[in-house]
């Protein structure tokens, strides 16, 4: 069977040796447009997605309809592979943020493929620990930073790797409602905290362009913000 995944090296390089060979040989070509739900929250289904071109979004939705997102996948990223481990529902939705192209891998062949492997079953775990760490950081922001400070600490993860130390483009940015979404705020607070950022010359926004300008300052209040938590909770202070 043709190995669908060998026309993507890019998406193959994020995948540990022997993984995406086993994938791609199962794989089936999905295509997205943009803001198609590729799998519901609470839905049944145990498929592997590998995203091959575009963006997607993960987010979860309360019974009022609120929404809280949580990430977007580029890519090489990989998502479904919770409900393929564990045959439970789906435990967030995810959209696409723009006309997509994915590879669906049955959920059977991922699990055996990396239960089957102690290798592949390690790189498994750090990934999941990965995810877990990722979740934790932003339950401690939710519930010990004020809005601002977690606006900050979301700006920074949004740079990644798309900085140089000092300075860092993230296109296409998030509109404020989204950032709203990803911090559990409002609107309105995130727009007034981005003019102040602009004011002090940390961040320019030009539309979905956004460029950190002061990198150093933005992780600067990142982690005066994380080190009054710290002495707090040292101290015995409990709010």
């Amino acid at each position: 069977m043709p190995n669908l995944l060998a026309r993507y090296p890019s998406v193959v390089a994020a995948l540990p040796d022997g993984l995406a060979q086993q994938m791609g040989e199962h794989a089936t070509l999905v295509r997205a447009r943009g803001g198609q739900t590729l799998t519901a929250m609470g839905s049944s289904g145990t498929n592997v997605f590998l995203v091959l071109d575009g963006r997607v979004q993960v987010a979860i939705f309360s019974l009022e309809g609120r929404e809280v997102i949580l990430r977007d996948l580029g890519a090489g990223a990989m998502f479904g592979e919770l409900a393929a481990l564990d045959s439970q529902p789906r435990s967030a939705t995810i959209i696409a943020l723009g006309d997509c192209l994915l590879a669906s891998v049955p959920g059977d062949v991922f699990r055996n493929a990396t239960c089957g492997s102690p290798a592949l079953a390690g790189w498994l775990a750090r990934r999941l620990v990965a995810q877990i760490r990722d979740l934790t950081e932003k339950v401690f922001e939710l519930n010990a930073l004020r809005v601002p400070s977690r606006l900050h600490c979301e700006l920074l993860r949004l740079c990644g790797s798309h900085g140089n130390g000092q300075a860092a483009v993230v296109e296409p940015f998030p509109t404020h409602a989204e950032l709203a979404s990803r911090i559990g705020t409002h609107r309105e607070a995130v727009t007034r905290e981005m003019r102040f950022l602009a004011s002090q010359g940390i961040v320019a926004q030009e539309r979905r362009r956004m460029v950190v300008t002061d990198l150093p300052a933005l992780a600067g209040l990142v982690r005066e913000a994380a080190g009054v938590v710290s002495d707090l909770a040292q101290s015995g202070f409990r709010p």
